[in-house]
């Protein structure tokens, strides 16, 4: 038996029990629609749900843009817009000076806050929302982790990869990513020597950045072997031979050089003396002749994984997942890995046209009855923040300005998600993480537990009814603005309900839902209208329905 408390005046704790149950009865009751999107939003609720997917987080103005432009104007607006991206650190020295770097030196050098307050206020004002949400699905795949590299200019570095290669092409990412000095750090590919080749970026490179564990079908299936077993992808014979493919490199030196301070700033240069020389077979049985430069074997090497017809399925339906549904089928997993491997002129590893086959697919828009329960994610503690805040036009603690961006302390670590801190390589959460008592995948259900999600309804607590406050680390402070809300609910609060329907969730509240916050409205003095607006979006936000993409 679950134990349940129910929302009463500013406080709510719903269980994870009862999470699951809203969340499954969210999942039936998923509109009727037409399978495609057409050229434009048919209506704005069906604007919202494509910017769901498409930034982090529908608001007022996106959404008329989008019903004004049509999807491929607004895709193209998206693919050209300036990228955000995170400010140029200078060089500190590798181990602080205790003495005289304290406090806000400590605070802006040596810790990941600068990087995760221009995260923030990149994804509630930023142009860019695309890049912004595909990059961090590329974080989340290609992983550094901060809880090894916690100098933020160093992160920074590969943080801007991810930004800049998000719509180009993966090839391209691959190199960029491999002669990161983050991740050079991070993977040990820094240092890496023929007298002892580290396997570590070797093994991962190939398990998680581009094929994975089993060979896979084009629709992302696994090839089964003749013992009825999934057919593994590589060996240990291969990770051997790309560990030495990946000696011979190391941090580039600075000049002049600066005593004390490695340089993560430029890609890792090869020593060549450093490198292996023998000959090396590689996937699918190609080989690498002896004698080749480090430079010639590793760009030989990624042409190897990069070619492998496993990294289209592989990557594309991990982007999927990120972008739109834990569970896509796989049909919409070969029709994104047909896109990966000829973008329609020949060109392999397109991003660009990878993202826009994402999101136009007949399997983003929600499927005619009967409802598909397996379509959908719950939003990670990332998304479900900036959903939020953009919903309700975030700003400065006294209204008057924008937000500092000051969030992550307050939320994430909380609600299991510490921006740029993933506990390991696999990231914030495994992508074969199962949804609670079902088949189904449901990777961010990885973040979720009886502790978590009564943190998220405590966050929305938070937000709707007090706002972050100013302090030395939050120099404006941030809080939601709810004066397009209030004239609808004084005297008519369904339009105001209405108004959130498709805002907040695409338009795809249920019936009982709909009628309970009403009924949670009226229960309010209409003299109070701003208390009114708060009830109906924090009733809004901590449901299971809000908290489920679909």
């Amino acid at each position: 038996m679950c134990s349940i408390r129910r929302w009463s005046g500013r406080k709510a704790v719903p269980v994870l029990c009862l999470f699951l149950m809203m969340w499954a009865m969210s999942m039936a009751a998923a509109p009727q629609s037409v399978q495609g999107w057409g050229d434009y939003p048919r209506s704005s609720a069906e604007a919202a749900r494509f910017l769901e997917y498409s930034t982090w987080g529908p608001t007022s103005e996106s959404i008329n843009h989008l019903n004004e432009v049509g999807y491929a104007r607004f895709l193209e607006e998206q693919f050209a817009a300036p990228i955000s991206s995170y400010p140029d650190f200078l060089h500190v020295l590798n181990n602080r000076d205790t003495t005289n770097c304290t406090g806000v030196c400590q605070r802006d050098n040596y810790t990941l806050y600068p990087l995760q307050r221009r995260f923030y206020t990149n994804a509630l004002y930023g142009p860019d929302q695309l890049r912004q949400r595909v990059a961090f699905a590329l974080h989340q795949i290609i992983v550094v982790s901060g809880n090894e590299i916690t100098i933020p200019g160093r992160l920074a570095i590969y943080l801007k990869i991810l930004d800049r290669n998000a719509f180009g092409n993966y090839r391209q990412l691959l190199q960029e990513i491999t002669l990161n000095p983050a991740m050079g750090n991070y993977l040990d590919m820094a240092g890496n020597r023929a007298a002892n080749p580290n396997e570590n970026y070797a093994r991962e490179i190939l398990q998680l950045f581009s094929i994975g564990l089993n060979q896979l079908n084009e629709d992302g299936t696994p090839v089964i072997g003749a013992g009825g077993q999934p057919i593994p992808a590589y060996d240990q014979d291969d990770v051997n031979a790309f560990s030495r493919v990946f000696t011979g490199w190391n941090f580039a030196p600075l000049t002049p050089p600066q005593p004390g301070i490695t340089n993560y700033f430029d890609p890792l240069v090869a020593t060549q003396s450093q490198h292996d020389l023998g000959s090396k077979t590689l996937l699918q049985g190609v080989t690498l002749g002896p004698n080749q430069t480090a430079a010639r074997d590793l760009a030989d090497g990624l042409d190897n994984i990069f070619n492998h017809p496993n990294v289209g399925p592989f990557i594309g339906r991990q982007l999927i997942q990120h972008l739109v549904t834990s569970n896509p089928s796989p049909a919409y997993v070969r029709r994104v890995a047909q896109v990966f491997a000829n973008n329609g002129a020949g060109v392999r590893g397109d991003l660009a046209a990878v993202v826009r086959a994402i999101l136009l697919d007949e399997e983003a828009y929600a499927k005619p009855a009967p409802p598909d329960f397996s379509k959908g994610h719950l939003k990670h503690p990332v998304l479900l923040v900036t959903n939020l805040l953009r919903a309700m036009g975030a700003r400065s603690r006294d209204g008057l300005g924008l937000s500092d961006g000051y969030i992550n302390p307050q939320t994430l670590r909380d609600l299991g998600m510490d921006l740029f801190v993933p506990p390991s390589v696999f990231s914030y959460f495994s992508p074969a993480t199962g949804v609670p008592g079902s088949n189904l995948r449901g990777p961010e259900f990885g973040t979720l537990n009886t502790s978590t999600s009564i943190r998220r309804a405590n966050f929305v607590n938070t937000m709707v009814f007090t706002g972050i406050a100013v302090s030395a680390d939050a120099p404006t402070g941030t809080s939601l603005d709810f004066s397009a809300l209030e004239p609808l609910a004084a005297n008519g609060p369904k339009d105001l309900v209405l108004k959130l329907n498709t805002l907040m969730m695409s338009g795809r509240m249920s019936q009982q839902m709909f009628d309970g916050i009403l009924k949670a409205i009226y229960a309010v003095p209409a003299s109070n209208r701003l208390r009114r607006a708060q009830t109906a979006v924090y009733l809004i936000a901590t449901s299971a329905q809000y908290q489920v993409a679909r």
